[in-house]
Parts: structure tokens; C-alpha cells; sequence
């Protein structure tokens, strides 16, 4: 492939339960993959517009996939396979050839009414334009010491925030890996904003010692909160330490950080802020089998629980852009995405259509298998990733059409 090159491999087929219509937007390569679930991460403000990363011909791109048409245009190269920040972590990779100076798509964002794709590649944070394909940078060098988490944009796509962990301390030494990452009890955090101007300007805005984190969000409605991930020893993101609540929401008009949730929701597996209000969604392990669901303010107010104890007790959650609902893809099925509504206490399960991914089969702790769900804001599109017979693909499912005016129906 070349930069600036159009592809188109689009196949469209419909649901075989639903009936709506699904589109898969790849067909070649080996891995390709979305951002995750995180809210306003992936598709453009218009919904025309989603990117993706793919591994193909030995190196790592950046696509942007136009909804309309399905065509692929080629963005952005990275020379190599597996992401550093996995590889300092110790996830296995699904190709012995994996350097670390590769992307994956848990490592990108988009600013959604700029169309501004960021991503963390090695030690550098990038911006690149989803129109020209203009590359910038905003973060040179991070420092060997540090490995990244994902990026994310604020409201006013004024700033990225990222989270900073230590690197593996053999890898950065050099020596061969006979430890795992979380047997380190001193690994530290630190969370900064860098301008998305590209301007370099940086801040801190918080420090952690024995801890580290993948995520962190603003939220979507109110640019003063950002949520993130606070994984403590010895079981970091496995787990924590048992004791410390894992979400965080960080004022950033004072600066103070406070803990979401508590007990029993000590440690939600995954997060994402509402699109309408300033509210967390988040879901965790019961500690007697299954899963619970929640939706907390970032002050600590609960809005809505519910237990379920017969769920699988793993998948992934985004909140839908246009119903009270949470789309999520394995806790009740490994095999559909489905809604799961919040506006009731009963908590009703609605079929979206089938995703079908075999899980972990492209690496344990990788996720290059998992759907990672993803609204678009218009309402209109859900975006997953399926891996099928040792490759995984994007695919988009319309949940919603545009009628007169630009309503969704």
C-alpha cells in the first residue's frame, strides 16, 4: 500500500438475527481494529468518517473508512508489528515478528469535529489529519522510562490527555524479560495533557507512585472532569490490590482526583462517560460469578445499578449516542452485541445484531480479538471488530437512518 492510495473492500451482508444492515468495511491483512469503546474516540462528528488501523505487508497503518461508500484511504505508516506500550506489559502477540514500532487501534483517538486522528507510536504522541493526511507532532519523546496509554480529546480539542506508566525495567534495560510486568510493585503514573495545537505545550495533572493506567477520557458534556484508570499492585490491571477503587475522576478546575466508585463496585473492568450527561458507565466481575452494571456522577452520585449474576462476566461497554442504553458485546453473549437499557430498574436486553469474533484467538491480553463496540455521534452506526479464522476485520451495523432534517429514525 501507499500513502494517499484508496482502497475499497467492502462487503455488505444483512444480520442473520436482526436483519439490519452490516458492513465490513476490510478484507485483507491481518489485524484490523477501531479504537475502543471510549466515547467520541473513533467516528467524525457527521458519522461520515471512522479510523482504524490495520497490519498488512509487514508494517502497521492508519485508514480513515468513509461510511457511505466504504472506501479505505491510506493515512499513515508505521514500520512495524505490536504496539511497545503491550510489549513492555508482556501481552502476547499473535506474530513472532512483533518490534514494538508498530500501532494498534487501543492506542488511537479522534477529535471528531476537526478530524484529527492521535496516536501514541513508540515514545512519540502524533497528530494526523483524516482530510490532507498532514502529520504533526505533539509529543516528541515521552522518555524511554515511560510506555502510554490510550489518548483522548477534550471537548473544545483543545487538549490530549494521556496516561504515562513505567516501561518493563529488563526491557529497559536492555536484558532479557525473566519477570512479568506486575511483579514490579514500584511502577509509577503520571497523567498529562499535551495541546493538540502542536504546539508542545504540556502539563501534569496527576501523579501516582506504585500504580499505572491504560485509560483516561474527558468527558464529552463537561471539559472540567477527565475519568481515568488508577491500577494499583500486585495485580494492576487484573485486579488492583484489592482495596483501592480503579475510577478516578479528576477536577481540573481544582486539580483534585477522587475515587468513582467503591465498594462493591470496587474495580469496574471497563468505563465510558455518557454522550449526554456528565455520568460514568461502567461494569465489573461479581465476586460470586457474573457481572454488575453501573452509572455513577464523577462526584460519586449513583444513578443506576443492577446485578446480573447468570452474565459470562466479560465483554466490553460504550453507551449508544441516541437511547438509554449501553451496547455492550460478551457479558450476555459471546457471540451478539446487544443494548442493554438503563431507563428501568429491570435493565431490558435488546439484540443489535452478531458479532461472532472467537475470542483470545489472536493473542491472550492482546484484545486485537475483542469487538470493542463503538457509537458514532449522529446515532446511525456501531462499529466492531470480529476476528474469524486467525484474522480479525472492522464492521460497521446501521442502527439508525437519517430522515428529512437530519433526525434519526
Amino acid at each position: 500500500m501507499l500513502i494517499g492510495e484508496i482502497r475499497n473492500e467492502a462487503a455488505t451482508y444483512a444480520d442473520t438475527l436482526t436483519g439490519r444492515p452490516v458492513w465490513r468495511l476490510t478484507s485483507a491483512g491481518v489485524i484490523n481494529m477501531t479504537p475502543t469503546y471510549h466515547t467520541n474516540s473513533g467516528f467524525t462528528a457527521d458519522g461520515r468518517y471512522l479510523v482504524l488501523v490495520s497490519i498488512r505487508e509487514g508494517a502497521t497503518w492508519l485508514l480513515r473508512a468513509e461510511m457511505a461508500t466504504g472506501e479505505l484511504l491510506v493515512l499513515w505508516r508505521a514500520p512495524g508489528l505490536g504496539d511497545r506500550s503491550y510489549l513492555h506489559r508482556g501481552m502476547e502477540f499473535p506474530w513472532a515478528e512483533a518490534d514494538g514500532r508498530g500501532l494498534c487501534g487501543n492506542r488511537v483517538c479522534l477529535a471528531p469535529r476537526s478530524a484529527q486522528a492521535v496516536l501514541a507510536h513508540e515514545c512519540a504522541l502524533l497528530r494526523v489529519d483524516l482530510h490532507s493526511g498532514e502529520v504533526n507532532i505533539l509529543l516528541e519523546d515521552c522518555g524511554e522510562e515511560w510506555i502510554f496509554g490510550a489518548p483522548a480529546v477534550d471537548l473544545q480539542e483543545k487538549w490530549v490527555a494521556i496516561a504515562l506508566s513505567s516501561a518493563h525495567p529488563q526491557l529497559l534495560a536492555g536484558q532479557t524479560v525473566t519477570r512479568n510486568y506486575c511483579s514490579y510493585p514500584d511502577h509509577r503514573l503520571r497523567l498529562i495533557r499535551v495541546r493538540l495545537d502542536g504546539s508542545g505545550q504540556q502539563e501534569v495533572l496527576f501523579e501516582q507512585s506504585e500504580a499505572g493506567s491504560a485509560h483516561c477520557a474527558f468527558c464529552p458534556t463537561d471539559a472540567s472532569w477527565l475519568y481515568f484508570d488508577l491500577d494499583r499492585p500486585p495485580h494492576y490491571w487484573g485486579g488492583g490490590d484489592g482495596a483501592t477503587p480503579r475510577v478516578w475522576a479528576l477536577d481540573l478546575r481544582t486539580g483534585q482526583a477522587r475515587p468513582v466508585v467503591s465498594a462493591p463496585d470496587l474495580f469496574p473492568v471497563h468505563t465510558a462517560w455518557l454522550w449526554d450527561e456528565c455520568a460514568l458507565a461502567y461494569h465489573g466481575r461479581l465476586p460470586s460469578g457474573g457481572v454488575y452494571f453501573g452509572i455513577t456522577r464523577p462526584e460519586g452520585d449513583t444513578l443506576w445499578r443492577r446485578e446480573f449474576p447468570e452474565a459470562r462476566a466479560y465483554g466490553h461497554l460504550t453507551p449508544d449516542r441516541t437511547r438509554p442504553a449501553l451496547v455492550v458485546d460478551g457479558d450476555f453473549s459471546p457471540e451478539l452485541l446487544q443494548w442493554l437499557y438503563y431507563d428501568s430498574p429491570q435493565g431490558g436486553i435488546e439484540p443489535i445484531c452478531r458479532h461472532g469474533t472467537e475470542w483470545e484467538s489472536l493473542g491472550q491480553g492482546t484484545q486485537y480479538s475483542h469487538p470493542h463496540p463503538l457509537a458514532d455521534p449522529t446515532g446511525r452506526w456501531l462499529a466492531f471488530n470480529a476476528a474469524h479464522q486467525g484474522r480479525q476485520d472492522v464492521y460497521v451495523v446501521e442502527v439508525g437512518k437519517f430522515a428529512a432534517g437530519g433526525a434519526i429514525v
